[in-house]
């Protein structure tokens, strides 16, 4: 009984300690891009979640972008407006000589003190990838995360990007 009991407590512990990661659409490349393949990183709004914004989340998530992108490519240019509409960034895109538009989108953000509320940090994120001169989609996704449950403190939304960015950006190599 009491090995049972430790079982389930050490299962409960084990799924409480990953943070979980999930694809809610995804358009595949209409074809893989090379290394010669060069990016505008367009700079999404801030998350928000209910009436609360949070401030630098749109930089922190173009950053991670810009991470991922960088391993597979020399070339890429972040924009420095926040929220810029596609056709601006593709404008911008085409006059650096750029082959691509990354849009970004957060849409939904959300940061819980989970060590105390037992609630976990939530991101929801539209990634569009968009060939410059023709103005089509190449590929996109929307993808969720959410933080582990069992943690100390100190966790926080930013802290979900690296996986479902790279993920998404290695799939396009």
């Amino acid at each position: 009984m009491i090995r049972h009991l430790a079982t389930i407590l050490l299962l409960i512990a084990i799924t409480g300690c990953t943070s979980k990661y999930r694809v809610d659409s995804y358009e595949s490349p209409t074809a893989r891009l090379d290394k010669q393949a060069s990016f505008y990183v367009v700079l999404p709004k801030d998350g928000q979640y209910e009436e609360k914004t949070y401030q630098g989340s749109g930089t922190a998530t173009a950053n991670a972008v810009t991470t991922a992108l960088l391993t597979h490519v020399d070339k890429v240019v972040t924009g420095t407006a926040s929220g810029e509409e596609l056709e601006s960034a593709v404008a911008n895109a085409k006059q650096r000589g750029l082959s691509h538009v990354f849009n970004i989108m957060i849409l939904h953000w959300e940061d819980r003190a989970t060590e105390w509320s037992g609630i976990t940090d939530k991101i929801t994120l539209k990634f569009a990838v968009y060939d410059t001169q023709s103005g089509k989609t190449v590929s996109s996704t929307v993808t969720s995360a959410s933080s582990k449950w069992g943690t100390l403190g100190g966790d926080h939304p930013q802290d979900l990007l690296p996986e479902p960015t790279k993920t998404f950006v290695d799939g396009l190599f």
